[in-house]
């Protein structure tokens, strides 16, 4: 596990919740990203880095999965359609979140993938609800000394 960035894999790992992918970005083969994922949060230092991750960048997961399908790879689903012979581990070990529907016809293979724009578009609704969010609060801090010390306690 020399090659693995910890760091990575604790900051993939805190925004996306898959220990399979937060161990691919990390820099683990696609073969052994599973248990590498699995060996690195049993580590209590590799643990606290994630949830110091999540707790500085918190996202609900809607957030989390809407921008999985704007920016996630879709190179797995290809793969299958164009293999030969498909296997269950070839399926388990598979990325499919973007992924929205598959059929299988004679000798045809249809995909059919959640669409990015729609899911570019509800994540920079959302992140603008929440930047309006956060801009309101620190106004209403500015004005009423919220999260300060009372400065006039009985």
């Amino acid at each position: 596990m020399s090659q693995i960035d910890k760091n990575v894999f604790a900051a993939g790992y805190a925004r996306c919740g898959n220990l399979y992918e937060a161990a691919v970005m990390a820099g683990a083969s696609r073969a052994s990203a599973a248990l590498v994922g699995l060996k690195l949060i049993c580590e209590r230092p590799v643990r606290r880095r994630v949830e110091q991750y999540r707790l500085s960048n918190a996202e609900t997961p809607a957030i989390q999965g809407l921008r999985r399908i704007a920016f996630g790879r879709n190179n797995d689903a290809a793969a299958l359609a164009f293999a030969e012979t498909v296997t269950p581990a070839m399926i388990a070990r598979a990325d499919l979140y973007g992924v929205q529907e598959i059929k299988c016809g004679k000798g045809v293979v249809e995909i059919k993938f959640f669409d990015r724009c729609k899911a570019l578009e509800a994540l920079s609704q959302a992140e603008g609800e929440m930047s309006h969010a956060d801009t309101a609060e620190t106004f209403l801090n500015a004005v009423f000394g919220g999260g300060e010390e009372e400065r006039y306690a009985d």
